[in-house]
């Protein structure tokens, strides 16, 4: 078997997208009619077909085959000399298979392609544009790019002006587009401008554009401006109107309030500087006054086999709401007995309703508020409470009072100091 290729001394030239046909002749040098088929070696297959793709033959004869290689227009195919072979295999004896050898030549081609984004923009002065140009060819390109308007209202500026692109290679480049003067008011202007891209070999593309001025006192601004005005308008006269006198009576409302809360401490303050002096007052007349008899079984409702007891004090106040009832309470603690012999009922506020004492759940007295400030009470007999009884204060309050000088307080106030002996009992 003999194998030869056409053109061998010139290497076929394709240009991609296109195709070239290579003569590949075939003869059977053997003695026996032989089958041979057909590969391409160094180009893909997918390029490359054979026409026929098989052919058969007597001994002596021969045929041409006919190769036909179409790469495709694609920047991946780099022009310059692409070595390459054509197998033939014969179907009886493929281990005697040939290869021919040959060389094609990629063409080069110049293929540039560019977008702009966006067409149109919206500014009062000036805006930026994308561009982006791609080299789709097979060598690479020094592309240079420019812009202008056929009027000269634009001034504009590339960045970069020029650069060398690879085969297949992009690049973004920011196309900078500035009006001569601003537009101070009107209608919106429309400038068009046009971008060019030209390659090394003379080859240019064009991508036009436009900017749209805006101006800077437009209508619709404004339209804005009076709404602003308008609104601020609104704001001021709902201030003037509405909020501030409400913020006003608010803070007379808390300057009422911490008022009125400063006089209640106040008067706490002054109850408890009555009481004491009240308590001072009582010590001092049972200091010049003699002692209290003791308590017989009689008066105090039973022997109670008490010893000597020590002299005793307590306060207890009371807050109540005008219309209801409120009371404070003493425990006397477990093995103790309290001897009652004097109290000192508290009303600084002048306060009206009903003030009711009593010892273990016995009423000693009800006073009606209104008709003092300060009532002492001094028992003869002394009064028994024993342990685990109360003595409560309860105040029923009808009407808060009004001191000279203060705010009206919100609440009733009235207190009670109670004075006596505190004695151990026996078994």
């Amino acid at each position: 078997m003999s194998i030869s290729l056409g053109l061998v001394d010139t290497a076929p030239v394709v240009v991609p997208g296109e195709s070239v046909d290579i003569p590949v002749t075939v003869r059977n040098a053997g003695d026996v009619v032989e089958a041979y088929a057909f590969e391409i070696i160094g180009i893909p297959a997918t390029w490359a077909t054979f026409d026929p793709p098989q052919v058969s033959l007597y001994p002596g004869a021969s045929q041409t085959v006919t190769l036909t290689v179409r790469p495709p227009r694609s920047s991946e195919v780099r022009a310059g000399e692409l070595p390459y072979g054509v197998r033939v295999v014969p179907s009886e004896t493929p281990e005697a298979a040939t290869v021919e050898e040959g060389v094609l030549t990629i063409a080069p081609f110049h293929e540039v392609t560019a977008e702009l984004r966006p067409l149109v923009r919206r500014a009062w002065l000036g805006a930026r544009y994308r561009l982006t140009g791609v080299n789709g060819g097979n060598v690479p390109e020094t592309l240079t790019i420019s812009a202008a308007d056929e009027n000269e209202q634009l001034r504009c500026s590339p960045r970069p002006g020029t650069v060398t692109l690879a085969a297949g290679e992009s690049y973004p480049a920011v196309l900078g587009v500035r009006a001569r003067r601003l537009l101070w008011q009107g209608t919106p202007r429309h400038l068009p401008f046009r971008a060019l891209l030209t390659d090394s070999a003379g080859g240019a593309v064009t991508l036009d554009g436009t900017l749209v001025q805006q101006p800077v006192f437009s209508a619709r601004l404004l339209r804005l401006l009076a709404l602003l005005l308008a609104l601020l308008l609104l704001l001021l006269a709902a201030w003037f109107g509405l909020l501030r006198p409400a913020v006003q009576s608010a803070a007379r409302e808390a300057a009422d309030e911490r008022a009125e809360q400063v006089a209640t401490e106040a008067r706490e303050v002054a109850s408890v500087a009555a009481g004491e002096a009240a308590r001072d007052a009582v010590e001092q007349e049972r200091a010049a006054a003699p002692p209290p008899p003791s308590p017989s079984p009689t008066a105090t409702g039973g022997s109670t086999g008490s010893g000597r007891g020590g002299q005793f004090a307590t306060a207890l106040s009371v807050r109540a709401n005008p219309g209801s009832t409120a009371s404070s309470s003493y425990t006397v603690p477990r093995n103790r007995v309290l001897l009652i012999t004097d109290f000192l009922v508290d009303n600084p506020q002048g306060d009206t309703g009903t003030l009711t004492i009593t010892a273990d759940d016995v009423r000693v007295v009800t006073y009606a508020l209104e008709n003092f400030r300060n009532q002492d009470y001094h028992s003869v007999t002394p009064i028994r409470v024993p342990a685990g009884a109360r003595v409560v204060l309860t105040v029923s309050c009808r009407q808060p009072g009004n001191p000279v000088g203060a705010s009206a307080p919100r609440t009733c106030q009235e207190g009670l100091y109670v004075n006596g002996t505190l004695t151990r009992t026996t078994s």
